[in-house]
């Protein structure tokens, strides 16, 4: 009699667990394949930009363009695995800073089971987000991570709000929809950028299949990861003026990369910054300056900070 209670409270509780993945996975399905306008509010910390959007497919391939309305007039062209950033006069420095993007428009393939393995999905009710009924889910880990909290189209399954929360629920990041047409057609003209022909700056960047991760050659290494990481990407440069290792790990939804390199001053540096979910920390390990940058609370950055090790 126990083992079959057991088995009934098992089977009552899988189709809970289920559904609330199937919602992510029509997310994942709805960002890239639906046609979308509209206009969105996105917050890092202190910093909010207010930018529109066009979303539709051409050819089998998503076509995106997103035109900041506030500040500098920056437009972002993405078709497929191309993307063009167009910067008015004035404006050069930009350039160095991260191309904007709507949420995981800018991902390839959300990986839904690899981040099951690190964050445990949760129905939090239901709301309304530019007049649209959503469902609520929210995406919780370790303490190593932060909280996510997901407000998805009832209808649709779009993304329509996201926070990552600190583990005391400070909203640290936010995209919100104020405005959206879901599902009628989008004219080519609204995926025309305005900059493109004038005489403005551009850069444009290929997301393309990344190599396997090679740290062979490294002189370096972390001594301890958050579980789930997994590496990425590497890089190591050489020149006149020392080397450089970069390393990039992510466990599907969060990402952080480790710099390594010699150490120039005899005064130890120990630095922090934080712009929404973003920490950089900088400290001289030895004879080794280590910087770690990513969506990781601090308490992570500093841990993996202080575990870089020499292995030759």
């Amino acid at each position: 009699m126990k083992r079959l209670l057991l088995v009934i409270v098992c089977l009552m509780s899988m189709p809970a667990f289920a559904m609330e993945w199937q919602w992510l996975n029509e997310m994942r399905s709805a960002i890239r394949d639906m046609s979308y306008q509209g206009e969105y509010l996105h917050r890092r910390g202190d910093e909010t930009s207010v930018f529109s959007i066009a979303h539709a497919t051409r050819d089998g391939e998503a076509v995106e363009l997103l035109q900041q309305l506030d500040g500098s007039m920056i437009e972002v062209l993405r078709e497929g695995d191309r993307v063009v950033c167009y910067y008015p006069k004035g404006s050069e420095d930009l350039v160095d800073r991260a191309i904007p993007a709507a949420p995981f428009s800018q991902m390839g393939p959300m990986q839904l089971e690899r981040i099951a393995k690190s964050y445990r999905a949760m129905a939090m009710g239901e709301a309304r987000v530019a007049g649209r009924d959503a469902r609520v889910v929210s995406l919780s880990a370790d303490d190593w991570r932060y909280q996510h909290k997901l407000w998805l189209d009832k209808a649709t399954g779009l993304l329509l709000q996201s926070e990552i929360r600190g583990q005391d629920g400070t909203v640290l990041e936010q995209f919100r929809y104020t405005r959206l047409t879901i599902g009628e057609p989008v004219s080519d003209q609204a995926l025309q950028p305005s900059l493109a022909k004038a005489q403005v700056r551009q850069q444009t960047q290929y997301r393309s299949e990344p190599e396997q991760p090679d740290a062979g050659g490294f002189v370096t290494e972390p001594g301890w990861l958050p579980p789930m990481f997994e590496l990425e990407m590497t890089e190591r440069h050489t020149g006149s003026d020392g080397w450089m290792e970069k390393r990039v790990y992510s466990d599907g939804l969060a990402t952080f990369s480790v710099f390594v390199e010699p150490a120039m001053d005899e005064d130890p540096m120990d630095s922090q910054a934080r712009m929404g979910a973003t920490h950089a920390v900088m400290q001289q390990q030895g004879d080794l300056m280590v910087t770690v940058i990513g969506e990781i609370p601090v308490e992570t950055a500093r841990r993996l900070l202080s575990s870089v090790q020499r292995v030759q």
